[in-house]
């Protein structure tokens, strides 16, 4: 009887462990890159759209279904955070006096006290580097932190003023506990959110820093950071920490890693699909979506707002319109299992496109170098992380041929490339 339960309980969650459309972005839509959301609740939602220098900063209160422009600024913002229903932060980056020699970049952050009916500018500081998505962490209405390669700043006064903490804590803010965590290469700092102290190296990176994405849940950080195998090899890893404990290694991979998340209901790390595990990182199974229209769509983000309930954005590899999507009971549980490397469910056809190869990644100069096509040709394109194509060729076999990222800003790309009925994508690092 206890078998036969399971059984049908197991059919029950994979018949529904799926994420369904909530909202399609078509090129025609005023919303085409979006660089950031935030769902404070089910229902209320806010996201950044970029386009030509200009951000836009929308709302929706029927979760996602349509989207209400509160307000345009000059800028590329990346990061949004809803601490209450009134009161939202957006952080970015201002070139002021651009094309004169008193050309300076300044950091950001716009203030909505009222749920996005009016904003307040205050600058953070000014330097070079960007501010980037998940550069932003508030414990409370008015208490904040927004780290990057200049430092992590603090404000108490709901981001009027800001002050440098230090100087070299590192990027991705994560609320760990009572502290706050950030990473620079291989080290981890540890701000006290409430004396403000700073602490390095409390907890083992395993690894030789090149943290991507992160994600915490109570004492718990969970990220992704380059990592040495024990045979000389550096691969990326998708690592687990504890709080004062030790740190593991869930998975060595080379595949695309877009993001990651941490919460009671498992642990999530999103290769194209949304990856979950429920056994502590032993085994992960893949996640699906409702409509087979949808099986080309490459997840890119995904944001919790409780145990269950989460959303995520998609992009079309073919048409490049971008979806979001929502589960409400975690993705569910499926039986497609997942077991080491990690990497064979980066792409649609694995097997096929192993002998495939791009190098350097990173590369220092934007040139990537492409070989491992067999016979025949392959189309290329590369998307960058608002899902605009920035390059595409058409690929001959048996030789090698270039990808040219030279005029692209530095960031992460995504090279998809289609053979027939045989897909792979492939992570790219312009450094």
């Amino acid at each position: 009887m206890k078998l036969h339960l399971l059984t049908m309980l197991l059919l029950c969650h994979t018949a529904f462990a799926q994420w369904s459309p909530v909202k399609t972005f078509y090129s025609s839509s005023p919303i085409q890159a979006i660089t950031d959301f935030d769902f404070l609740s089910e229902q209320k939602g806010f996201l950044i759209s970029y386009n030509n220098n200009k951000s836009t900063f929308y709302r929706t209160t029927n979760g996602g279904s349509t989207w209400d422009s509160t307000t345009t600024v000059e800028g590329f913002f990346k990061s949004v955070v809803m601490v209450t229903d009134s009161i939202i932060y957006a952080a970015g980056n201002v070139d002021i006096n651009l094309g004169t020699p008193n050309a300076y970049q300044s950091k950001q952050i716009y203030r909505s006290l009222n749920a996005g009916q009016s904003w307040t500018q205050h600058e953070i500081l000014n330097t070079l580097g960007l501010l980037d998505r998940n550069c932003m962490v508030f414990t409370n209405d008015s208490t904040g932190f927004v780290s990057c390669y200049a430092g992590m700043y603090f404000t108490n006064d709901y981001g009027t003023s800001w002050t440098l903490l230090n100087a070299t804590s590192g990027q991705f803010p994560v609320h760990l506990g009572s502290q706050i965590a950030t990473f620079y290469n291989n080290d981890v700092y540890l701000t006290n959110t409430s004396s403000l102290a700073s602490q390095t190296n409390t907890l083992d990176c395993y690894g030789i820093g090149g943290v991507g994405f992160t994600s915490s849940y109570g004492d718990t950080l969970i990220r992704t950071n380059n990592c040495n195998d024990g045979w000389g090899n550096t691969l990326r890893a998708l690592t687990i920490s504890e709080l004062g404990g030790s740190t593991t290694v869930l998975h060595f991979l080379d595949e695309g890693i877009s993001d990651v998340a941490l919460n009671a209901s498992g642990i999530y790390a999103v290769s194209q699909r949304p990856l979950r595990s429920i056994d502590g990182g032993q085994s992960f199974f893949r996640q699906e979506c409702t409509l087979p229209s949808d099986s080309l769509l490459y997840f890119t983000r995904i944001e919790f707002i409780d145990n269950d309930i989460a959303y995520a954005l998609a992009v079309n590899q073919d048409s490049g319109m971008i979806k979001l999507l929502k589960t409400t009971n975690a993705g569910g549980i499926t039986t497609n299992y997942v077991t080491q490397p990690l990497q064979n469910v980066g792409g649609f056809n694995d097997n096929a496109s192993s002998s495939i190869q791009i190098s350097p990644n990173p590369s220092t100069n934007g040139i990537f170098d492409v070989s491992g096509i067999q016979t025949g040709n392959a189309k290329l394109l590369v998307y960058n992380e608002l899902g605009q194509v920035v390059f595409q060729a058409t690929l001959a076999g048996n030789g090698k041929q270039s990808i040219d990222l030279s005029n692209q800003t530095p960031g992460v790309y995504f090279a998809h490339i289609s053979q027939g009925e045989q897909q792979w994508v492939k992570k790219l690092v312009v450094r």
